[in-house]
């Protein structure tokens, strides 16, 4: 099961009942005494998931390390890899 899948598969098990009862499938006393609350669900489950996706790249982004001796190892290499490059002809613009 791809991602795409798993996604459409949990959006069906979230929509069914919704639909359902939006366009009055299913009336009960609790759907009916809470019918705004029901319609406005998608728009605070929405909210809630940017609220969500704002925090972690946040936290992420604040608590990303830094890696002094990779940076120091890939620029070896990039100029290791640019002396390569000119000895076989290549010239660069700078």
């Amino acid at each position: 099961m791809t991602n795409l899948q798993r996604w459409l598969f949990y959006a069906s098990l979230f929509a069914l009942p919704y639909l359902s009862i939006v366009l009055g499938t299913v009336q009960t006393a609790f759907t009916s005494k809470y019918f705004l609350h029901i319609q406005l669900l998608p728009l605070l489950l929405l909210v809630i998931f940017g609220i969500y996706s704002v925090w972690t790249v946040l936290y992420r982004t604040l608590t990303f390390n830094d890696c002094p001796e990779a940076a120091k190892e890939l620029q070896d290499e990039i100029l290791e890899a640019r002396k390569d490059l000119i000895a076989k002809g290549f010239r660069f613009r700078d």
